[in-house]
């Protein structure tokens, strides 16, 4: 699967939301209650149902990541300390990284997008968390052995809610992070993957919120 072609898809649907308006009509029309995690599963399934209208791809919402054994990602990476880096994130071999939304290709079944979408509003705890869903993508990232082409960052804010700079969670993408257990975790290798990053702004309130203006970030 051509990356291009991916980002060609996704912008166009953005600035388009043909996709919004033909499937989801409560985010453009009807209006979504901002209820528990509801305008969180409205996104994450929006971004999954973009990946389903692109020509040979295929995408799943809330997917846990199985890392690669120790054996496959030296394979991968040719470097003995990058397979002792994940050790930690599992346990018994289980998945702890679910990423909102990822896409494969049809025809190989090789992860071709990861994605993550999530509020921000100012707020040191979400701050944290919205730090905290770059950093799973970036793990989920090495986890599928560093070969995914894309990586998709979605953020939505309440209206008149002024984002502060981000750009230090963005930067995590090229430079890595270090785990609370002192593990290193590497950025991404820009020879092979892109990110984007979009800002949902909301419109309405919290009984009937529009999600219709989606802001090309990078």
């Amino acid at each position: 699967m051509d990356r291009d072609m991916l980002i060609k898809g996704i912008r166009e649907e953005m600035q388009t939301g043909e996709i919004r308006k033909r499937f989801f009509p409560m985010m453009t029309d009807f209006g979504i209650r901002d209820y528990s995690e509801t305008v969180h599963t409205m996104g994450l399934n929006y971004l999954t149902a973009i990946g389903r209208t692109i020509s040979g791809t295929t995408a799943i919402s809330e997917c846990p990541v199985y890392p690669y054994e120790r054996t496959s990602v030296n394979s991968i990476y040719k470097a003995s300390n990058v397979a002792e880096t994940f050790e930690g994130y599992t346990t018994n071999k289980e998945p702890v990284v679910r990423p909102d939304s990822i896409w494969y290709s049809t025809k190989d079944n090789q992860p071709l997008l990861l994605s993550e979408f999530e509020r921000y509003d100012k707020s040191r705890l979400k701050n944290k968390k919205l730090e905290e869903k770059i950093q799973n993508l970036l793990i989920a990232y090495h986890q599928l052995g560093g070969d995914v082409p894309l990586i998709l960052f979605v953020y939505w804010t309440y209206p008149k809610v002024t984002p502060g700079d981000i750009s230090d969670y963005i930067r995590i993408f090229d430079d890595g992070f270090t785990m609370s257990n002192g593990k290193r975790v590497n950025g991404i290798d820009g020879r092979k993957t892109s990110y984007l990053i979009y800002h949902c702004v909301a419109s309405g309130d919290k009984e009937k919120l529009i999600l219709n203006q989606w802001i090309k970030v990078r």
